[in-house]
């Protein structure tokens, strides 16, 4: 089994020195929480992330093993 990760979505935002509350606003996110703590996000919340920063969704997402811990990339 598998899931996504969103570690580099927070570095992205460093890069281009964009405040959490900034994303949400632009990309209308209700709340950041859900990817901070790893929890589904649907696809059109992603998709409108990617749009903002003007990237690829393999920029802000990682698809990781449950089964070793989350550590080797799938």
């Amino acid at each position: 089994m598998s899931k996504l990760i969103y570690n580099n979505l927070f570095k992205k935002l460093m890069d281009v020195e964009m405040r959490n509350f900034k994303l949400m606003d632009k990309a209308k996110v209700s709340k950041i929480n859900s990817v901070k703590d790893g929890e589904n996000v649907i696809n059109d919340v992603l998709l409108r992330i990617c749009y903002i920063l003007q990237c690829d969704i393999s920029e802000i997402a990682e698809c990781v093993s449950i089964e070793d811990g989350g550590n080797t990339g799938v």
